[in-house]
């Protein structure tokens, strides 16, 4: 298979949560596959940081002021979209609690599933519609191993003994099933649905839930014995936007270092 396949000259990627983390890493991977790439993000006051990050490595991305629950603002950027140019959505977005399941407050729980799946969804919808009117598209859902195992809770600086994450497990479970439900009614119409459920990524918006000695049972725990790093998500993410996985539509890839084997 030629490499050409990978290449995604000619492509527009819409990656949400763009601005920083895992987010930016992708969508700078997904421009200098050759991605126009469009980053939507409510951390505005990130844009020129961001910019020069994917400056320095090379590539320049569209930042968009856009909180993918407000289905009006999704819109526009969709409409903005709109003019024939093939479309992927990366849908990144994603938060998660730090409260222990028996003292999590309501308003705690609505904010993760609200930004994590309903925000997927409108999303979505949203650039979807372009996309099955195009006849052509691929959506890549970032879900997580926490979507199908349970979480270690042991790991984590907020464990009190009990279940922890419970918001955070239920909305990448959801996520995994959206892209199932998803898949199975656009594939016939041109348009593939995947997610990617990454493993233990140490990030800015991470580190302070896991201490020393969390690290250290995270270690333990994983085959590979090291923590998954930004650049490790891009060939998947790059994979499932280009031609290269033109027959894959449904599937959760799994990039953990082998944590969900054992």
């Amino acid at each position: 298979m030629s490499i050409e396949r990978f290449d995604l000259s000619g492509r527009r990627v819409i990656v949400t949560g763009g601005a920083r983390g895992l987010g930016l890493g992708m969508g700078i991977g997904m421009a200098q596959a050759g991605a126009e790439v469009w980053a939507l993000d409510v951390l505005e006051e990130r844009f020129e940081e961001a910019r020069a990050e994917a400056s320095e490595a090379g590539v320049a991305i569209d930042f968009f002021g856009c909180d993918v629950r407000n289905p009006e603002e999704v819109g526009e950027v969709a409409a903005r979209g709109d003019d024939g140019t093939p479309l992927v959505l990366l849908n990144n977005a994603g938060v998660g609690e730090r409260t222990p399941m028996m003292d999590l407050p309501y308003e705690e729980w609505s904010w993760v599933l609200d930004v994590n799946t309903y925000g997927l969804f409108v999303c979505a919808r949203a650039f979807g519609a372009v996309m099955l009117e195009q006849g052509s598209g691929s959506i890549i859902n970032i879900a997580s191993v926490y979507g199908f195992l349970g979480p270690d809770a042991r790991m984590y600086t907020f464990y009190d003994g009990g279940p922890s994450s419970a918001a955070y497990a239920a909305s990448k479970g959801g996520v995994i099933a959206i892209t199932r439900s998803l898949a199975a009614g656009w594939a016939a119409r041109g348009v593939r649905v995947n997610s990617i459920s990454p493993g233990m990524f140490i990030t800015d918006q991470t580190s302070d839930i896991v201490d020393e000695t969390g690290k250290a049972t995270i270690l333990e725990r994983t085959p590979m014995a090291r923590f998954g790093r930004p650049d490790d998500l891009i060939g998947a993410a790059i994979f499932l936007a280009s031609d290269a996985s033109s027959f894959v539509t449904g599937h959760n890839l799994v990039v953990d270092g082998g944590w969900s084997i054992w």
